[in-house]
């Protein structure tokens, strides 16, 4: 059992490096007019959420899981965030994310790492793929 989840943690892990690679990316945003900028402090903020729950659920740190879940679900509501994404495939990947979110706050207060480690990997999944269309996008124009 704790084999799997060393497997699912090292997982996560490369999927966080992933996010790094593609978060990069996305600062390339071919506007860098204010709502550009809005919308990469937006991400920029769920990034640093994302490292500290990667963190918490790591060291089974129920409480810092729920704060820093409940504040990346927060950031994900900032006006920015909500108008700049309204394409169909932002929507399904925003829905992703969001259910992934209340995974993790339903697993720490469960105190469940299993649960805990799978809402994470499900998390950084929606944003890789949603990163990757993005970068798609750009290429085709």
């Amino acid at each position: 059992m704790r084999r799997k989840h060393i497997s699912a943690l090292l997982c996560v892990g490369v999927i966080v490096g992933l996010v790094f690679t593609l978060g990069a990316s996305a600062d390339q945003a071919p506007s860098r007019a204010q709502g550009g900028l809005q919308l990469s402090r937006v991400m920029r903020s769920k990034l640093a959420h994302s490292q500290v729950i990667l963190s918490a659920v790591v060291t089974s740190d129920w409480k810092l899981l729920d704060r820093e879940s409940r504040a990346l679900a927060l950031a994900v509501r900032d006006p920015v965030w909500t108008t700049s994404l309204t394409e169909p495939n932002y929507l399904r990947q925003s829905d992703a994310f969001s259910r992934a979110l209340q995974d993790l706050i339903e697993a720490s207060s469960k105190r469940d790492l299993e649960l805990a480690a799978n809402a994470h990997i499900a998390l950084t999944a929606s944003c890789v793929r949603c990163h990757v269309h993005v970068t798609r996008r750009r290429i085709a124009k």
